[in-house]
Order: structure tokens, then sequence, then C-alpha cells
């Protein structure tokens, strides 16, 4: 285990659409991540708030919506993600292995920094949509997202989807017991191929995880053990 904290950033490319962003980075001393962590790399003089942050919900909803706005627009002390509600810089911590909706207008860059997580990201999942993904700093096969359901009870319900920048599936996998496909082991299998998948997810990939039951985990690694 290291056991001093180790500090980084990290770039993720957006595109102009909708980009499924999982922050690989805690604030320092904490297990959660700071919105204000993610940074645009958009100059203050092009700060439109037309680029968002939104929060989604079981449904695929948003429950939230963060802007991006200079800090001359509402006399902030930085530029910044601000609140759609209050029209406040926002002040709003992400869970470690949650993933958010990034609605970009033109290619752009993402840099996300802090500390390191040193201990694996456990979301909990609720029965329909979760908003997941690979929350580490360094590439994942899908493989590595791992989720507590046994062998008996594995019957292809739940399912990682990968989105396009419409926010429409271009790719999925059902978690099915190894027996399902003659497999070496339980994992997620291609829906298309039903083959065990071999698919690596970059650093900061977020990913639709559909969950049947309420109380599922779903645990992404983490970087350093």
């Amino acid at each position: 285990m290291v056991s001093s904290n180790i500090v980084g950033y990290q770039k993720v490319e957006i595109q102009p659409g909708f980009n499924f962003v999982a922050p690989q980075f805690t604030a320092m001393g904490d297990t959660a991540i700071d919105l204000q962590s993610i940074r645009l790399d958009v100059a203050d003089d092009d700060a439109t708030g037309s680029e968002n942050i939104q929060i989604l919900d079981e449904n695929g909803n948003p429950v939230a919506q963060y802007y991006w706005f200079a800090k001359d627009w509402f006399g902030g002390d930085k530029s910044g993600w601000f609140d759609g509600d209050t029209g406040t810089l926002a002040e709003v911590d992400l869970e470690n292995g949650m993933s958010v909706l990034v609605e970009g207008i033109d290619d752009s860059t993402l840099t996300i920094f802090g500390e390191v997580p040193e201990t694996d990201a456990a979301s909990t999942a609720v029965a329909g949509f979760n908003f997941v993904g690979n929350s580490s700093p360094s590439a994942i096969n899908i493989q590595d997202l791992q989720i507590n359901v046994a062998d008996e009870d594995a019957t292809g319900s739940d399912n990682i989807q990968i989105l396009d920048e419409n926010g429409n599936p271009i790719a999925q996998y059902y978690w099915f017991a190894k027996d399902w496909f003659g497999g070496e082991k339980s994992g997620w299998f291609d829906g298309d191929t039903g083959a065990l998948a071999d698919v690596e997810l970059a650093p900061g990939q977020g990913v639709l995880f559909e969950s049947a039951d309420d109380g599922t985990v779903i645990t992404a690694p983490a970087a350093v053990q």
C-alpha cells in the first residue's frame, strides 16, 4: 500500500455533444471529488455558459446542472462551474466512481486534478440506470469493473452500455456466470458475439450501468494498491 499522497492530473478529450466522464482524482485528504477540480480549457472571453455538467438520475434525467462561466459573469473569485439554480459557484462533491455527463459545444479538453485514490471505487447502484466508469487515471479492462452478483443470480439483466455523443448505446455487455457461455470466469459478455468481452476503458471514461436491483455494488479498481 502506498502510504503517501500521490497528486496528479489527467486530460480528457471531449467532443461536441454528450460526453460521459468519470473524474479520476479525489480532493486532497478526502474520498470525494470536488466538482471545481474538473477544469475546462475555455478561455474566460470564450466562456458563454453553453458547456455544462449534468448529474443524472436512474432514469437518465438530469437532476442538477452546472454551467462553465468566466469569473466576471457572476463576480466570482475564479472561473468554474456555476449552479444552474442559484447562479453561484457550485460547491459540490461527487462520489468516487461516479460519472457525469459533460455537454461540449466544441472539441475541448477537461483537466482533472487532485489526489490519486488508493482504494477501490465502490458505488452502490439503484435499480435502473447508474452512471459510473473508470475512475482511475490508468486504462482498465471492462472485466475490472466487478459487480457483487453471485453466479446463481446472474441472469444477464445487469449490463454496461457504452454511449455515443448523442447518448445512444453503441455497445452493450451483459453480466453472466461462467457456465452460461462456457467461459473461464463470470463477467461481462459481448451482446453481439456472446464471448467474454475484451474492451479497454480509457482513464476517465464513463459508462452506463443498468442494474436489475437496488443495492448492487459495482467496483472500479484503484490505480495504486
